[in-house]
């Protein structure tokens, strides 16, 4: 075991507070990454199913959804594994960072001229894929270089771009027509992310200090013990059915407000995107107004815990509504307070899982695995909601169930051991 004194700088517990200067490229790097993960999906291939499939679009969606959110079962934990080990001379986490914007930049080009469910669904496939690999770069930099009392700020500031992305997304597809100008708009932001990566200071890992890969060894990174590891273990369950309940509130308001709300019979001249952009933007706003002042006071109080509960509440609390009075007014309501519950809860959890993460020598694969746990539910949010939205509930079930994942996530978030 490598004494603390004598690790190399890449693998050391930081303790220098990093400038603005910092702050400010970290934030436009998740600015080229969670606009081109977010827009596409909510936006434009629903459409593109839409026009493909317009019998079966909600099954092809979930198909579509699902077959995205598969590939980072394997493919995050994978990636973060290997970055963890890269020893390459500009260090372990540049080069992942490059190799999945390229990635993600030719998907996102090549989905523009997809014509069929299948192809679509491809195109989502290396699309997530190339995310997983932004991720193993870009998701361990803050415990790699943030000191434990800064995380709160920054990572409030990084989560910006993705309580904003949505809004900015919407804004951005506006100002071009048909899916090839749309996807390679989309295309163009991963330069943010070749920015950061050109410019961070990444030290390389030596190559004695590198920890043997397997088949087995990675297998086994799958199985975090919760005897040795319980806070980590916790806070990644906290986060699944956290996932769940958010998914299950959110993913398919775009068939909510055109087969439930009748959008638009309801505003004349207006399409449903119409609708989902005003939704999507109340809540973003709101996300926005609370998710850097809650990290900046996660920091201050040195207490992650109770704030995380808050959020996770409030977010429960804001799908009722829509399951009791399903109008366009209640609809403004609750996405306003979701986003609330959602700003408060976004930057802190994630600051929280940086203080509980097993070991510093595994700190790409550890946050992929707990990045796996707000991706991972979208695989079976699409079946779950299948079933519910089939039943004689609708979306008022779907909205409950919503609700329950939601305060159960938050609920849990007191189990956490490791911290305050």
């Amino acid at each position: 075991m490598t004494l603390a004194s004598e690790r190399p700088e890449a693998l050391a517990e930081p303790t220098r507070r990093v400038g603005s200067g910092w702050v400010a490229l970290y934030v436009l790097a998740n600015v080229g990454m969670f606009i081109p993960m977010q827009a596409p999906t909510t936006f434009l291939m629903p459409e593109q199913i839409a026009l493909i499939d317009p019998a079966g679009k909600v099954g092809s969606y979930a198909w579509v959804s699902m077959m995205g959110a598969i590939s980072g079962i394997v493919i995050a934990p994978l990636a973060g594994a290997l970055s963890d080990r890269t020893t390459s001379r500009f260090g372990r986490r540049r080069p992942w960072l490059i190799a999945g914007s390229l990635i993600c930049m030719t998907a996102l080009v090549c989905l523009g001229v997809q014509t069929t469910v299948v192809g679509v669904a491809l195109g989502s496939l290396v699309l997530s894929a190339s995310f997983m690999v932004i991720g193993a770069g870009l998701s361990p930099v803050v415990p790699d270089r943030v000191p434990v009392g800064q995380r709160g700020v920054v990572l409030g500031w990084a989560m910006v771009p993705q309580a904003g992305s949505m809004i900015a997304g919407g804004l951005l597809l506006g100002l071009v027509t048909g899916f090839p100008a749309q996807y390679l708009l989309m295309a163009a932001l991963p330069l943010l992310i070749l920015l950061f990566a050109t410019v961070m200071k990444d030290p390389p890992l030596p190559l004695r200090h590198r920890e043997p890969f397997s088949l087995r060894a990675f297998l086994d990174g799958y199985r975090i013990s919760p005897r040795e590891h319980p806070g980590f273990v916790r806070a990644m369950s906290s986060r699944f059915i956290m996932g769940l309940g958010y998914g299950l509130g959110t993913l398919y308001m775009p068939y909510f407000l055109d087969d439930v709300l009748h959008y638009e019979q309801l505003f004349p001249g207006r399409s449903t995107e119409d609708g989902l952009l005003i939704v999507i933007g109340v809540n973003s706003l709101a996300t926005i107004s609370t998710v850097v002042l809650s990290g900046w006071l996660s920091d201050r109080l040195g207490r992650r815990r109770m704030l995380v509960f808050l959020g996770g509440v409030t977010m429960a609390v804001a799908a009722i509504p829509l399951a009791l009075s399903p109008t366009w007014p209640m609809t403004l309501v609750a996405a306003a307070v979701m986003g609330l519950g959602y700003g408060v809860y976004l930057a802190v959890d994630t600051a929280l899982v940086t203080e509980v993460l097993p070991a510093s020598a595994d700190r790409g694969k550890d946050m992929a695995l707990a990045n796996l746990m707000t991706s991972l539910p979208y695989v079976l949010v699409p079946p779950i909601a299948a079933v519910v939205l089939g039943s004689p509930g609708g979306y008022r079930s779907l909205f409950l169930c919503s609700a329950a994942m939601s305060a159960l996530g938050a609920t849990l978030v007191w189990k956490i051991e490791g911290v305050r």
